[in-house]
């Protein structure tokens, strides 16, 4: 025979009130030995084994425990998971019996608090082998001693075993202090940074202690690489005299202006950066348009100018269309040059209009003939 909710809810109501009372209300918390809840005849829980005052978290533990143990008789484990739930993440005695006192009162009816008192203390007879308030003695026994009452944890007299109710109150993980939350934090980024920068500290200690030691070890570890090599020394050749005629090149004229009409200017650059006399040279030229302007194509050729002898060699015709909305075209022009000290290039417009660009000298502007 177990007890019911009712009768179990029943006596965790004795556990508050009892505790509430030994307490002076609700004051300084008050140590409990784990047997100090002990059930009478007439079916009443008392608390007898109470000591000085206590922490909080141990008053609010020995409270949890009594609950659970009273919980782990009953027939039911719907009370004992109600009180757990309902008890969790608390260590004040306080707050613990303000969360389970709507679970034990639930299960309560006012008006059948005297039969449950007096099946309670048919349990408590039960227990010692008594006979009970309407039957007989409990397995023969009509002469045990009397005893007054028996401690809550203990009312049932057989010897069949339960598994005990789940309480997390005494399995509840402490959280860390927001002091130690900051030192663990603070290690980790230790840690970590040391783990981090430990090879390349090592490697120049190690590096200056070699230099310090071993001032003279011709090992590259130890020597300052040159920010540049030094300069070749030049090889011994015999000065070859140059001819000098002395006779400046001649300037360049292309007989046509930089814009004229719808074009407004002509530009021509080298497209490999450099040309060279006696060889191909690619010659990028760029046609500004006049935006107002309607052309449907544009016409160049690449003239090549001897400054010393002043022949010309005009180059093929190439054209261009040119899209709408566009204010200007480009295309590359190739052409070969002579052998001469002084040589030029430009491009020069035929259609819309005829324009030139700047010459491009060749090897320079300033040469002798």
């Amino acid at each position: 025979m177990r007890l019911t909710p009712p009768q179990a809810a029943q006596l965790c109501a004795d556990v508050i009130g009892e505790y509430e009372r030994v307490s002076a209300g609700g004051g300084r918390p008050i140590m409990l030995r784990s047997d100090a809840a002990v059930v009478s005849d007439d079916g009443r829980l008392t608390l007898d084994g109470v000591g000085g005052a206590a922490s909080s978290i141990e008053a609010n533990d020995a409270i949890a425990g009594m609950l659970r143990d009273i919980a782990t008789n009953c027939r039911s484990s719907d009370l004992g998971d109600r009180l757990t739930e309902s008890g969790s993440d608390t260590t004040d005695p306080v707050d613990l019996i303000r969360r389970v006192r709507p679970v034990v009162d639930s299960e309560i009816d006012p008006a059948d608090e005297t039969r449950r008192r007096r099946r309670i203390g048919d349990l408590v007879r039960a227990t010692r082998g008594q006979p009970g308030s309407d039957g007989p003695a409990v397995n023969g026994r009509t002469d045990a001693p009397s005893v007054p009452c028996v401690p809550a944890g203990s009312l049932v007299p057989n010897t069949v075993w339960f598994p005990p109710v789940r309480s997390p109150w005494h399995s509840r993980r402490r959280r860390l202090s927001r002091r130690q939350g900051v030192f663990a934090l603070s290690a980790i980024i230790l840690l970590v940074g040391a783990v981090a920068a430990g090879p390349l500290m090592w490697g120049e200690l190690s590096r200056g202690w070699g230099a310090i030691v071993h001032p003279v070890n011709p090992s590259s570890e130890n020597q300052l690489q040159p920010v540049s090599p030094p300069p070749a020394e030049p090889a011994d050749q015999p000065v070859v005299a140059t001819e000098a005629g002395g006779v400046e090149a001649a300037p360049v004229h292309t007989g046509a202006p930089a814009a004229a009409g719808k074009i407004t200017g002509v530009t021509a650059s080298f497209a490999d950066g450099s040309c060279s006399a006696g060889q191909p040279c690619d010659v990028r030229v760029d046609v500004h348009l006049d935006p107002g302007a309607t052309v449907d194509s544009v016409t160049w050729k690449l003239n090549v100018y001897d400054r010393c002898s002043g022949e010309v060699h005009t180059g093929a015709d190439v054209t261009l269309p040119v899209e709408q909305g566009r204010d200007g075209v480009y295309g590359l022009s190739k052409a070969f040059l002579p052998q001469s000290h002084a040589l030029a290039l430009a491009a020069v417009t035929s259609d819309p209009a005829t324009a030139a660009s700047e010459p491009l000298y060749v090897p320079a502007e300033k040469v002798t003939c």
